[in-house]
């Protein structure tokens, strides 16, 4: 908890008020305050000065004094702390001048308050003329305090929704009757008139997002390659699809890791802590430490955050510091120590930064030197160069920046969105009812006819083929066919496993035994971005044709669109 007692929001002066006030308008100058820190009911604020300018004259003398009733109502469950003295509650005339109250002027007798708290009362005794536009002015003579204010004014922090935007506001709504009991001078629908105004308002500090490295900041108009990761699965050969390709050299130059993007901790905009004065902000030093009574400071107690897409078997997640270079470019730095965990089929990855890890240094600000407001996390992604790798959207699906208990701190859920859009460098087809040559015998006599289209118009097509073994190991690979541009071709299974036979190795074999019956496959791949795959079963012995395509994957071409911001 920063601090349990808030100073003032705005104590504007009467008189500046005066100059601005319409009759027969409630205001307040108050100040918007992070969402975030309401985690205690308990919380008491001094309340901004509140001005209710009247619509109608107030007139009266020593001899016939006028007296009338004021309320103030809060609302969203808060209370006033206590009834304040009678000396807060001043008249003030329209040009700012406040009499000095007395038997010649005006009282204010002592204020009281509902049973829940709720309601603040105080008559007052008119002995002159106040002309309208005169206000009547709450804590314009001292502090008034409101509490229970937390629940309300925290709800944008704990809203599911890290994307919301919503606003909380405790209200004060005035209330004028006469002698009689009859409201006066408030009771009115039309605009401007208005007898309800904020007293504190709160919304949401600070956002986590997701950016796709594909949309790094880009230096010299954006022709340079490093700025940004431009990696994708290199399904030729030798690579097959279990390797990146690097070419043309981009922020992370491997084929083994590609930077996903990144997890942003950033300011939506300034918005106060409990002072009143220190901004809420991810840029205050300190960042992650948890002193309990310090203002301004995000006392984190690390992030857990998830990414979905199909993960290689084998990979691993792991997150690096950021930094800015001098021209503008995202500079990957130090690993930081997290955890990871995968579902188990490999489609999601739970990341975990502790607390310790999630330093102000390891956590580093953007900036260069000018103030500060958002931290950056890069993910990274690591294949082993043995598994196939597929392609897929990564996205950030959840997470949230966690706070330390002690400091009554709402975590910062987050808004999902893209990171990269991993994609080949050519078509990817399975073939998966392929019969192996060696599974011909076995089963009768059926064999595979394999019909290759090459669909584009001005490219040749070099089709490779690998074996894809029941196990799912990835075996053998060879150069099928080069197809000229609208070429087809027609091949048998012992035609292409001859060729798969003769590039076998010890470590990449072909089909086998363990093949047959059992759902072997052929991968098809090539450079293209428009190559066609049929599948035609054929047994020679029965006569019997089947027609089998639609068992195939085709698992898309290069030329995807690359991803947009998700700011």
């Amino acid at each position: 908890m920063k601090q349990k007692l808030l100073s003032a929001l705005v104590v504007a002066a009467v008189a500046g008020m005066a100059v601005n006030a319409n009759a027969g308008v409630i205001q307040s100058s108050y100040k918007n305050y992070a969402a975030e820190v309401f985690g205690d009911n308990t919380v008491v604020l001094t309340a901004p000065t509140i001005g209710y300018a009247l619509a109608l004259p107030l007139t009266g003398t020593q001899a016939n004094p006028n007296s009338f009733t004021i309320s103030w109502t809060l609302s969203g469950g808060a209370t006033w702390n206590a009834a304040p003295a009678a000396a807060t509650i001043v008249l003030a005339q329209p040009d700012g001048t406040v009499p000095v109250a007395g038997p010649t002027t005006y009282q204010v007798a002592a204020p009281t308050l509902s049973a829940d708290k709720t309601t603040l009362t105080a008559v007052i005794t008119v002995s002159s003329n106040f002309t309208t536009g005169s206000q009547v002015v709450l804590g314009g003579g001292g502090a008034v305090q409101v509490t229970k204010v937390g629940t309300t004014l925290g709800a944008p922090a704990l809203s599911t929704d890290g994307c919301s935007d919503a606003v909380a506001s405790v209200n004060v709504t005035a209330k004028l009757t006469n002698a009689a009991g009859t409201e006066f001078d408030s009771n009115f629908t039309l605009a401007p008139l208005l007898n309800t105004t904020p007293i504190v308002q709160s919304r949401r500090a600070l956002e986590v997002l997701a950016l796709s490295s594909s949309a790094f900041p880009r230096t010299t108009l954006g022709a340079v390659d490093t700025d940004i990761e431009q990696s994708r699965v290199d399904v030729l050969q030798p690579s097959g699809g279990k390797l990146f390709l690097n070419n043309p050299v981009d922020i992370t130059n491997s084929t083994t890791v590609l930077n996903l993007g990144q997890v942003i901790v950033r300011d939506r905009s300034v918005l106060f802590d409990l002072n009143g004065t220190n901004a809420y902000s991810v840029g205050t030093a300190a960042f992650g430490t948890n002193p309990a009574s310090a203002v301004g400071i995000v006392e984190a107690n690390g992030i857990t955050f998830k990414v979905s897409g199909k993960f290689a078997t084998g990979a691993t997640v792991t997150v690096a510091r950021n930094s800015i270079a001098a021209t503008g470019e995202t500079v990957v730095g130090a690993a930081i120590a997290s955890t990871t965990t995968f579902n188990a089929d490999r489609t999601e990855a739970t990341v975990t930064v502790a607390a310790g890890d999630l330093t102000d240094a390891n956590f580093t600000q953007d900036g260069n030197g000018a103030t500060a407001t958002a931290r950056r996390l890069n993910v990274l992604y690591t294949v082993p160069g043995t598994s196939a790798v597929p392609v897929t959207q990564f996205k950030l699906v959840s997470g949230q920046l966690n706070k330390f208990a002690s400091s009554l701190e709402a975590p910062n859920v987050a808004c999902p969105g893209n990171l990269y859009n991993l994609i080949a460098n050519g078509v990817q087809v399975d073939v998966r009812n392929y019969v192996p040559d060696v599974a011909a015998a076995p089963s009768g006599g059926w064999k595979s006819i394999v019909r290759i289209i090459n669909t584009d118009e001005s490219q040749t097509a070099d089709v490779n083929a690998t074996v894809l073994h029941r196990n799912g190991d990835l075996g053998a690979s060879a150069l099928l066919v080069t197809l000229k541009p609208r070429e087809v071709v027609y091949l048998q299974s012992a035609q292409i496993d001859a060729k798969l036979n003769a590039a076998a190795t010890a470590t990449a074999t072909s089909f086998g035994a363990d093949d047959i019956g059992q759902n072997a496959r052929l991968r098809l791949t090539a450079a293209n971005s428009s190559i066609r795959v049929q599948n035609y079963l054929f047994n020679p012995a029965n006569g019997n044709f089947i027609e089998g395509s639609s068992a195939q994957g085709d698992e898309g071409p290069a030329l995807a669109v690359r991803d947009s911001v998700n700011k």
